[in-house]
């Protein structure tokens, strides 16, 4: 008798036990406590749960008994050999010889035959196949002569090439949303010439001359959520058959699916449905470009001088721009002072003028408006008001055997500013989010 029918045995003896105690309580004259009843109900549930695991085992043993009556029957066929034309025979091996996975339909059932086999009476076919033939000795050195060589395809790691990192993650303003549409107010102040506070104004005054009175002037800033979607269907065969989850599979990438997109439409979202991107705010200032599609040394110190806060910001860049900006300098009568300087070590970036710059893919190409971004992320507003959500389905394609997947999240982003700051003084306005033109 196997072991699994053995702890069958005493798991079925075990929840008898249970039981009788458990009838005994029940026949007590006068009814149960509250102690005596808690009790009853525990006696009732561990002799459920060895119910369970006497069957799960029972089923473990007449597997082993079916497949050991198999194996104890099964007579080896003799390799059908068909004749070549040059004399030599050939040998016709059965179907699952050339599976990859030679005939095993998991890890786990392989692993299983392997684990059997010193106690089997007739070696798995499939194992004897894999076994090495030859000389006195077995050695993970040479592959003919490897015992049970484990065959391939079982590989539990996905060969990715996942999205680059989100330089701009964490450093936008994150507002709290508890309904699908929000309004905050917002100060009218981007015009700096007459009053700094929105509307606001002191002057000095002679002892008896009356002061004059001033107003503040508001606005309001209305973000509304829109639903970011993912679907996917995959067949019930392969959620079952595949040996890495293909739920799980699916999980992850639909999570950078919505993290590549949430990133992108924080640069170029229209604001329809969707974020409104810095490239389409009315708060964005365009710096002429000083040569005809490559970045000068002068494009980057006027997108600097146009920045406000540029201690808080940072550059994004594409990768078509490196030699460019790595050759940025200002010409001086005492030697070229380069404003590019590269990273040197693991946690330090490199930097541009002072400030960390990112290269990235979602930056526009060499010579696009939007090949250099200079910003201040601190003023962009990010509201969340679902996080990624996830829901499946059997019966929207039940027919076709197939199951539907889907994810989802509610969320919003813009820049607060509605317009470009005028300074007190000075010809340029100024912005936290700065552009090169085409």
């Amino acid at each position: 008798m196997s072991q699994f029918a053995l702890a069958a045995e005493e798991a079925t003896r075990k929840a008898a036990a249970k039981r009788a105690e458990a009838n005994a309580l029940a026949d007590k004259d006068g009814g149960l406590s509250k102690e005596e009843a808690a009790r009853f109900d525990a006696l009732l549930a561990d002799a459920e749960a060895l119910d369970a695991e006497a069957s799960e085992n029972q089923a473990r043993a007449d597997r082993l008994r079916q497949n050991g009556e198999a194996l104890a029957g099964y007579s080896r066929p003799r390799p059908r050999k068909a004749p070549d034309p040059q004399g030599e025979p050939l040998v016709v091996r059965e179907g699952w010889r050339e599976d990859p996975r030679c005939g095993f339909k998991t890890p786990r059932d392989f692993l299983l035959k392997v684990i059997e086999a010193p106690k089997a009476r007739r070696l798995d076919d499939r194992l004897q196949f894999l076994a090495a033939a030859g000389s006195d000795e077995q050695g993970a050195y040479s592959d003919p002569h490897g015992n049970f060589l484990v065959p391939v395809g079982f590989s539990p790691t996905l060969m990715t090439t996942p999205t680059e990192a989100d330089p701009v993650a964490g450093r936008t303003t994150s507002i709290p949303m508890t309904s699908p549409v929000v309004e905050w107010p917002a100060r009218v102040d981007k015009d700096h010439r007459t009053t700094v506070s929105g509307g606001l104004t002191v002057t000095r005054k002679a002892e008896t001359v009356a002061a004059a009175a001033s107003r503040q002037k508001y606005e309001k800033i209305r973000m509304a959520v829109d639903d970011l979607f993912g679907v996917a269907i995959a067949t019930e065969r392969i959620l079952a058959d595949s040996p890495i989850s293909f739920a799980a599979l699916l999980e992850a990438g639909f999570a950078e699916e919505f993290a590549a997109r949430v990133l992108f439409e924080r640069l170029y979202g229209s604001g329809v449905g969707e974020y409104l991107g810095i490239l389409e705010s009315p708060c964005l200032v365009s710096i002429t470009r000083a040569g005809a599609g490559a970045i000068a040394g002068a494009d980057i110190l006027k997108a600097r001088r146009r920045c406000w806060r540029y201690g808080e910001a940072i550059w994004l860049a594409n990768h078509d721009t490196y030699e460019d900006l790595a050759k940025a300098h200002i010409s001086g009568t005492n030697g070229d002072v380069f404003l590019f300087n590269p990273a040197r070590g693991e946690d330090v970036p490199d930097m541009l003028l002072g400030r960390p710059v990112f290269f990235t893919e979602y930056a526009e190409t060499k010579g696009t408006k939007g090949d250099l971004i200079l910003g201040n992320w601190s003023q962009y507003l990010e509201a969340t008001y679902q996080t990624e959500q996830r829901a499946e389905s059997i019966h929207v394609r039940f027919l076709e055997h197939e199951r539907v997947f889907k994810f989802w999240i509610r969320n919003a982003g813009a820049p607060w500013w509605s317009a470009a700051l005028t300074p007190k003084k000075g010809a340029d306005t100024l912005s936290p989010f700065v552009a090169i033109a085409a």
